[in-house]
């Protein structure tokens, strides 16, 4: 009886990525970045499980609904802004609402489809030094502009 020469088995690590494996990426760095294309795209790929999908969705919005209501109405009693002498902290639940919900819903995607670390570690990387830059041009432009600081 002869046996049938086994092929070299590969790990996790070793697999060559997909098309799908290459869209989940992208839709969990999108999520990071700029979260309504990354959920439609998480909404298009079947790799996740409707729950996911759900959470994904959810969480960004609930920063965004945080930021812009609950925030300022807490910090000035009433109204959909806050004052400009709001303590620091509002400021920075405000920013973290904000930047954080969708960077936690991209991660969350991330572990969900099975990610490597180093992947999703790369992901998040690249997606905090894309936001920084935009705050950064933000900032700059806010100097540059007439009438500015």
């Amino acid at each position: 009886m002869m046996q049938q020469p086994s092929l070299p088995s590969r790990d996790a690590s070793q697999r060559e990525l997909t098309d799908q494996d290459f869209l989940t990426a992208v839709a969990v760095g999108a999520t990071a970045v700029l979260w309504p294309v990354g959920v439609l795209l998480a909404w298009a790929n079947p790799r996740w499980r409707l729950v996911d999908k759900v959470v994904a969705t959810m969480l960004p919005l609930a920063g965004l609904i945080l930021s812009v209501v609950v925030l300022p109405a807490g910090a000035r009693g009433f109204g959909l802004s806050a004052p400009s002498g709001a303590g620091t902290g509002v400021e920075v639940a405000h920013y973290a609402a904000l930047m954080g919900a969708p960077l936690v819903a991209a991660l969350y995607l991330g572990i969900r489809a099975g990610l490597s670390r180093r992947l999703l570690a790369v992901l998040l990387a690249v997606a905090l030094v894309v936001l920084a830059l935009g705050q950064v041009a933000f900032i700059l432009g806010e100097r540059l502009r007439p009438g500015g600081m």
